[in-house]
């Protein structure tokens, strides 16, 4: 950002006009209609600068996704085509979670899901998506919710965000990129001690490890830095985000270990998970 105290009258004249552009434009998307869409407690609006917000709204279960619906919601709104220059993905700010996971009380459904059904994975939709995903997180992601963490392409926590990976205490395997993309992130020694081990990971030690990119003061602080840095890309030239995106996406060859990934889950969920399932709802647990 340029700065404003340089010159007399000029530096300070640019700042005014800035600002009062600033300005014009908040207030002209404000007035202007947003398309807006609500489909199994998940929130989709597109602004007339092109930015995609994708809410999860269900703070009654710490956000958590309540049924294979939801599950499927979430894919289509990752997926649709829509124009939108960016996508910011957060969690409802009424809960004191980003996303607590899948909920249990809908895991057998869930996890019952056709396996071919690709339509139906966030995650492969957030991969997918031309669009850069920024994430804005608070209090905890949990498995399926740590997993939409790691599937953003940049990340925003605010304080109180925690990463917590309980796959190995249930007895199931990740299905969304856990296995393949955290060690990516933060290495192999972190992701096994998150994983493996159950230690959960806090803002400080994410940002720290190069999980997040920022650490703010709370869930409102975060989704507005996200939505900083959507307008950003707003400002970029039309594709070029979207092409780096997919540059480095390659570059990582993670397509044939999720792939691996995939299989190796549902075939878990077929032979043991069932069991588990019904015991961990008896305890009204969350995924």
């Amino acid at each position: 950002v340029a700065d404003e105290r340089v010159g007399i009258g000029i530096g300070i004249g640019i700042g005014a006009d800035a600002t009062r552009a600033r300005a014009d434009d908040a207030s002209r998307t404000s007035t202007r209609a947003r398309r807006e869409r609500r489909d199994a407690m998940i929130d989709v609006t597109l602004d007339a600068r092109g930015v995609r917000v994708i809410t999860i709204d269900n703070p009654a279960r710490g956000n958590a996704l309540a049924s294979a619906d939801a599950v499927r919601a979430l894919a289509r709104a990752l997926a649709r085509d829509d124009g939108a220059r960016v996508v910011v993905l957060c969690g409802s700010g009424a809960s004191r979670h980003f996303c607590s996971g899948i909920d249990l009380r809908a895991a057998r459904e869930v996890f019952a899901m056709d396996e071919r059904d690709v339509a139906s994975d966030p995650v492969l939709a957030m991969e997918a998506c031309e669009a850069p995903i920024v994430g804005a997180v608070h209090g905890d992601c949990v498995n399926a919710g740590f997993e939409l963490a790691l599937g953003c392409d940049a990340l925003v926590a605010s304080e109180d965000a925690r990463f917590v990976d309980t796959h190995a205490t249930i007895g199931i395997l990740p299905s969304w990129g856990l296995s393949v993309k955290l060690s990516r992130s933060v290495g192999a020694n972190a992701a096994r001690a998150c994983s493996v081990f159950g230690r959960a990971m806090d803002a400080r030690r994410a940002e720290a490890l190069g999980l997040t990119c920022a650490t703010t003061k709370d869930a409102a602080s975060a989704k507005a830095k996200a939505m900083e840095m959507a307008m950003a890309v707003c400002e970029m030239a039309p594709g070029g985000a979207s092409a780096i995106k997919r540059a480095i996406h390659d570059g990582l060859g993670v397509d044939e270990a999720r792939a691996a990934e995939r299989r190796r889950a549902f075939a878990n969920y077929r032979a043991v998970a069932r069991e588990k399932f019904a015991a961990f709802n008896a305890r009204r647990s969350k995924l």
